[in-house]
């Protein structure tokens, strides 16, 4: 994770096909086939590279952190193996390995001087504020998130001399005619049906729960209102906003930048210039004593042979005026004067002013308060890797984190969540760090030191710790009633909607037309034409539009409605298969490129696989994961 956020984007297409390869591998070719024993530090190994269960619990983790964070929630272990997460990074673990050995036969390698290059190159490696590549907060970076130059370096290496292996295979794969016919003929089929939307009114009124009905639902599902575990975190989050607070930043200091942003506070005073330029200064001074005679600025212009379109600048501000001189007496003119020859970067100029526009600007004390913010987080931004070393020298000297920012004058916030980040009383809590610290938290024990968090975008850093543990416990029924209650409604709602819906499917089929049972159950019918595979349209969720397509024409369904628990009966009237290619096919062709790249990709990898060798520790790969090997 570290390694992406400090790359930014720095692999390509390649990387995209190589996430579907390990995606795809256990399909392929599978890993339950090469489950061997092995020796007690490696949890896999592909020829002679071993894999070792340390490095592949690391990556582990810090992937279950990676989709907690996008999920907005912490993922449990027990669901991450549910999902096969802890086999597919095992698997890109392996097929890493497998590259590196395939790179080392082909004696395939990166420079010093190209990598150097790319870092170099790279925006995220400058200073705030800095146009160019800071060695100094380079190596700050580095340092905040445990690494030494060595390694990154060595990492970027490895990953790019893997994108060059692969790229060289995936390229250059073209499309067959008659699989871009097929696909498009798939791809731009369209139906057309009738159908009634099953809503909860249109299935009745439910009866009111028995407190009996209430009780038997409660103990057949008892683990679904369990309380949960929830963990009290302590966390130190060292962030701009939080560093802000305590920077001082003086009334002289906001005035400047008042002064020297005045544009955004308003609308700058403007002017309608013109200039008449002369080839010398000569001329300009002769000029100028025609207009004390009595001669206008219109007549000089006239004279000269000079257009409007030739001596207006236009309604402008001061700093739109390029020529700095002609700018200053522009704005230095009163209403219809004419100023006295000005030496400008053409030539000397004459500067007439034709109408004056006042600006209008915020007073600086009623914006003092937003200049003093941003100026109090421009600096903080500046001084946090400073603060965040000094975090760390302290956690080095044994300091706990209240200690640390006792020291520090840092604020030590506490939480008490669920591994989804809610309170006891089931509120969404914003954690710093979000799904990182709360996963984190509740995969370490109490008095148990934590990785620091650093938060995306240079957003700052967080350190944590477990505090507290509160197990998980059975509720009782009073103390869950009102839970069991919505839950039971809900389950009984859809049950009658299902029902209904079923009801009226089956008057269909038997031969009474939609329209009759559409009519008969006082439910409108409606229509809904061009319905295409996974795009969603009207109540149909793309996911529904699939169960349309899964039924001849004529036939009935019944497809689940947006919102649930709303369902849809509806009848295929019309179906239409495109006989003809479109004319721009450049879209599907690209995707179906890809995904054959992919199939050669998949197929290399498994040759070279199958020739070097895949073994696992199934008893260690277990442990890494915190499951228990299977006998």
């Amino acid at each position: 994770m570290v390694l992406q956020t400090l790359r930014k984007g720095a692999s390509g297409w390649i990387a995209k096909i190589f996430l579907v390869v390990l995606t795809l591998s256990f399909v392929v070719w599978g890993i339950a086939d090469v489950f061997r024993g092995m020796g007690a530090s490696a949890v896999a190994s592909v020829g002679g590279t071993e894999i070792s269960a340390q490095v592949f619990r690391q990556q582990y983790l810090d992937q279950l952190q990676r989709i907690s964070r996008q999920a907005g929630r912490a993922i449990t272990p027990e669901q991450a193996r549910a999902f096969g997460l802890d086999r597919q990074v095992l698997n890109q673990m392996i097929a890493d390995a497998t590259l590196d050995a395939e790179a080392a036969r082909l004696s395939l390698a990166i420079s010093d001087a190209q990598i150097a290059r790319e870092i170099a190159d790279n925006p995220n490696f400058r200073a705030p504020g800095a146009k160019a590549f800071d060695p100094g907060y380079f190596q700050q970076i580095l340092r905040a998130n445990g690494l030494t130059e060595q390694r990154f370096v060595a990492s970027e290496k490895q990953r790019q001399v893997r994108d060059q292996l692969l790229q060289s295979l995936g390229a250059g794969v073209s499309v067959p005619q008659v699989l871009l016919e097929a696909v498009n003929r798939f791809e731009g089929e369209t139906r057309t049906a009738s159908y009634i939307r099953v809503t909860p009114a249109a299935a009745g009124t439910l009866p009111a729960p028995t407190e009996d009905a209430l009780r038997a639902y409660f103990d057949a599902h008892k683990l679904a209102f369990r309380a949960p575990e929830y963990r009290k975190i302590s966390v130190l989050a060292l962030t701009p906003a939080a560093l802000s607070a305590g920077i001082t930043v003086t009334d002289e200091d906001a005035k400047a930048e008042y002064d020297r942003t005045i544009a955004r506070f308003g609308k700058p005073e403007t002017r309608e210039v013109q200039q008449i330029v002369f080839t010398s200064a000569a001329d300009a001074a002769a000029a100028e004593e025609k207009i004390k005679a009595g001669a206008t600025f219109a007549d000089i212009a006239g004279a000269r042979g000079l257009t409007a379109k030739d001596t207006d600048l236009g309604l402008v501000a001061k700093s739109a005026i390029l020529d700095p001189k002609i700018a200053e007496a522009a704005f230095s003119l009163a209403d219809g004067a004419v100023s006295a020859p000005v030496e400008g970067r053409f030539g000397t100029a004459l500067v007439h002013v034709t109408k004056i526009v006042p600006g209008a600007f915020q007073p600086f004390e009623l914006v003092k308060p937003q200049i003093v913010a941003e100026l109090q987080l421009d600096k903080a931004k500046r001084i946090i890797l400073d603060m965040h070393d000094k975090v760390e020298d302290e956690r080095a000297s044994g300091a706990t984190l209240q200690e640390t920012a006792q020291k520090l004058g840092l604020k030590l916030a506490s939480f008490d969540v669920d591994r989804s980040g809610r309170d006891p009383a089931g509120a969404s809590v914003e954690v710093p760090g979000g799904a990182d610290v709360i996963s984190g938290a509740f995969a370490a024990q109490p008095g148990v030191e934590t990785d620091t968090v650093q938060l995306p975008q240079g957003g700052g850093f967080v350190w944590y710790e477990t505090a507290a543990i509160t197990p998980a416990r059975d509720r009782t029924f009073e103390e869950a009633k009102e839970a069991v209650t919505a839950r039971y409604t809900e389950a009984e709602t859809e049950k009658a909607v299902e029902a209904k819906a079923k009801e009226l499917m089956d008057k269909a089929k038997a031969g009474t037309p939609l329209a009759q049972v559409s009519a008969e159950a006082d439910i409108p019918l409606q229509i809904a034409e061009g319905l295409h595979r996974g795009r969603a349209e009207g109540p149909f969720s793309a996911e529904s539009v699939t169960s349309v397509f899964d039924v001849k024409e004529g036939g009935f369904g019944i497809a689940l409605g947006t919102p649930e628990p709303d369902r849809i009966v509806f009848q295929v009237t019309k179906v239409e298969i495109p006989q003809q290619m479109p004319p721009d096919t450049s879209r599907v062709t690209q995707e179906l490129s890809r995904q054959l790249e992919n199939d050669v990709l998949v197929q290399y990898l498994a040759a070279i696989q199958k020739e070097l060798g895949v073994k696992i520790n199934e008893r260690l790969f277990a442990q890494a994961v915190g499951s228990s090997p299977a006998n």
